[in-house]
């Protein structure tokens, strides 16, 4: 009886496990589709591409010339969707000698003939969409506002067909269109190649672009972890006049936003020399930072004072009882910091965006951002590119987590 109490509690946690989980999910099947994929309206739920037809329309004595421009008759009928009844047939626009998804429908004494410089036309990519029981390949649609709402005319053609031949014209039919499983897993590879290889030029690697994140991310945790404990000792088992003072002045930095500092440092890393390097990224770290000097301070003063006098007894120096005695047992939140450090050095955009120029010194962050381009569509393989990043942190979650929560949860609040 208690399990089938606790269903819906499991229900709920699941689902919003769920929905916590749909992201990483989201990324996953974007980096698996072709930039098709990723137009599908509505969008698909798994990677897929809508099915098409080949089609070739054979334009003698079939092309027309109205309103200025160059059309294909694709089948004659009165105006289905203008109530005009007079004879007439729908045209498609060709442009030079390409088809459009632009159709309309002329009376026939608004058109003459008039032939293009081919025989033929070919009509790529014309969507498959099931129609009752069968297929149809839709070469173009028509929607207009009644009163009742809208009507909508599909030009239709048998999807076994191979020719633009008899045009059905369909009006306001229930009808989808057919898409099929496809995951291109060659954007991985594509990816890794770096944002200049997706349009013809040479890049440095999206495999390099790791390796330095992954650099700068390991001195970030090792400077923080170094300099943020001496600190908190210092603050928690040391005495000394100001010290409240002091600490509150350090924890008052918390509210300094970054961009009020951000044209000093970089004036000052300027003057000297650090620009384009990674000194400005990793020597910032070994200067402890404020919220992780609180978090490990907290976590020290949960300590006995008897440890220290125990040590001071047997002659240990205060760094003697830091090095021997507290900061072995403060691993729990060690972890938490340098876990909160690498995430946020391994994210960081800002600072690669100021400091780093070279393509060699790019890091994840920076170089997801080099694969957004105006002119060519690199949505598929930013997805990828982003769900590549994003391994790293997530290893480092699914090892760390168990110390995570200790260590948040062993945190002291003591003043």
């Amino acid at each position: 009886m208690k399990r089938i109490r606790m269903a819906p509690v499991y229900v709920a946690l699941i689902l919003v496990c769920l929905l916590f989980l749909f992201p990483f999910y989201w990324v996953l099947i974007s980096g698996l589709k072709s930039v098709a994929g990723l137009n599908l309206e509505p969008p698909s739920m798994y990677p897929s591409e809508q099915l098409t037809i080949q089609l070739t329309a054979q334009t003698q004595g079939r092309m027309y010339s109205g309103n200025g421009m160059n059309w294909l008759k694709l089948a004659p009928s009165t105006d289905l969707l203008g109530g005009n009844a007079g004879p007439g047939a729908y045209y498609l626009e060709i442009d030079g000698e390409k088809p459009t998804q632009l159709v309309s429908w002329f009376a026939d004494s608004a058109v003459k003939p008039k032939l293009l410089k081919g025989a033929s036309l070919k009509l790529a990519d014309v969507p498959v969409h099931q129609v009752g029981n069968g297929r149809v390949g839709v070469i173009a649609k028509m929607v207009r506002q009644n009163a009742n709402g809208f009507d909508e005319l599909l030009m239709s053609v048998p999807a076994a067909s191979g020719e633009l031949g008899s045009v059905n014209v369909l009006k306001d039919v229930t009808h989808r269109e057919i898409r099929y499983f496809s995951a291109h897993w060659e954007n991985f590879a594509k990816a890794m190649k770096g944002p200049e290889a997706s349009i013809g030029g040479t890049s440095t690697g999206f495999a390099l672009f790791m390796r330095n994140s992954l650099f700068i991310a390991c001195m970030a945790v090792l400077g923080q972890i170094l300099s943020s404990s001496l600190v908190a000792f210092g603050f928690s088992r040391m005495h000394f006049r100001g010290r409240e003072v002091l600490f509150i002045v350090l924890i008052a930095t918390l509210m300094v936003p970054a961009q009020v500092t951000l044209i000093p440092l970089f004036t000052i890393y300027k003057s000297v020399g650090w620009i384009d390097s990674f000194l400005p990224l990793i020597v910032p770290q070994f200067t402890a930072g404020a919220f992780n000097v609180f978090l490990i301070r907290q976590f020290m003063l949960g300590f006995p004072k008897e440890l220290d006098e125990s040590a001071e007894i047997d002659g240990a120096t205060p760094f003697r009882i830091f090095r021997s005695v507290i900061f072995p047992n403060c691993g729990p939140v060690l972890i938490v910091v340098g876990l909160f450090t690498f995430v946020a050095a391994w994210q960081d955009v800002m600072g690669p965006l100021i400091y780093l120029d070279s393509p060699q010194y790019r890091t994840v962050s920076l170089g997801l951002e080099y694969f957004r381009s105006p002119y060519v569509d690199n949505r598929p393989l930013l997805m990828a590119g982003a769900l590549l990043s994003m391994l790293p942190v997530a290893a480092l979650f699914l090892v760390a987590q168990r110390y995570i929560m200790s260590g948040i949860a062993t945190t002291g609040l003591k003043g």
